[in-house]
């Protein structure tokens, strides 16, 4: 009888959780057939006690060719930019291929494809440093057959 009680609270705090979540992505920038949408996430560790708050981002290409994206994503922290104005390389240039008419979304998982997810800021601790925006910056789209 435990083990049923466990189960049905373990379903009902998941399902909790996942309510709690900003379900609206917002359109946040687009070019050639390629839309970049955005939605509030939130990512918890339960194990090492880390709780975060991100924006997961979803790309979806709208044509019915195969599409390279590749973009940067310039982040202003406390009011201030940290990234702008600083060199763009491979690590903070961010490259996925898409299928005609496919999609790709950020997600919690430490191996969430880069440049698909924003920190925001910690849950839990009022003293952490707060993303203020974020822009995706020099976007490139090539399509191939």
């Amino acid at each position: 009888m435990k083990i049923f009680f466990s189960i049905v609270f373990l379903i009902v705090l998941s399902y909790q959780s996942t309510m709690s979540q900003n379900t609206n992505y917002k359109l946040i920038k687009q070019e050639q057939g390629v839309q970049f949408f955005a939605r509030e996430m939130e990512c918890h560790d339960d194990w090492n006690g880390i709780h975060q708050l991100f924006y997961q981002i979803q790309v979806i290409n709208t044509t019915e060719m195969q599409a390279t994206v590749t973009w940067n994503i310039d982040i202003w922290m406390n009011g201030a930019c940290v990234t702008c104005g600083k060199p763009k390389n491979a690590e903070n240039t961010y490259t996925i291929e898409l299928p005609p008419s496919g999609s790709l979304d950020g997600n919690c998982d430490k191996n969430s494809p880069k440049g698909l997810k924003v920190y925001i800021k910690e849950i839990q601790n009022n003293r952490s440093s707060v993303l203020s925006k974020f822009e995706i910056t020099n976007l490139k789209v090539e399509f191939h057959e």
